[in-house]
């Protein structure tokens, strides 16, 4: 399971929208998902991702909602694989559409420079997590396609 970081003033209550709710849904998952509630942390994950999903469209720092967006899939993508049975593809599918998004965004000519940085950033991670999946399942084929996209630094994918 991926932390989320409690901001400042996180509490019990219900989750509010923005990034203090996915704090919220997220820290929600996290407990349940330690407590071996699986199936109420997944509720919790799914709720992050709604949130993780909203806040793409919303001013504000793409580096902490891309954070948001990864943190998200990748918990779906880790609980499902602790899953009886295990959801590899469903697993597969979290961390491929991450990957595969912030790939997405360095070439969207309507992403501003700044988002263009934050996801080239994140798709670090995003790779890395798929190489880790990929140790364990070899033979999985979209991991393998979505982990074989080429990247380039924002500098050399924006208009000069």
């Amino acid at each position: 399971m991926i932390h989320a970081a409690p901001g400042p003033g996180a509490d019990p209550a219900p989750a509010a929208d923005g990034l203090p709710g996915w704090r919220q849904a997220t820290l929600r998952g996290n407990r349940a998902f330690g407590q071996g509630r699986l199936a109420e942390a997944a509720t919790h994950y799914r709720a992050a991702l709604a949130l993780a999903e909203a806040l793409q469209d919303d001013p504000g720092d793409p580096d902490s909602q891309l954070a948001a967006l990864v943190v998200s899939h990748h918990n779906l993508a880790e609980l499902y694989q602790r899953g009886s049975p295990p959801g590899e593809d469903l697993a597969a599918g979290h961390l491929c559409r991450a990957h595969e998004r912030l790939h997405a965004m360095l070439d969207d000519p309507r992403e501003t420079p700044g988002r263009r940085l934050a996801a080239w950033r994140h798709g670090r991670v995003t790779y890395v997590q798929l190489q880790d999946f990929l140790q364990r399942h070899p033979g999985h084929a979209r991991a393998r396609r979505a982990a074989a996209l080429l990247w380039k630094h924002p500098d050399e994918t924006l208009p000069h």
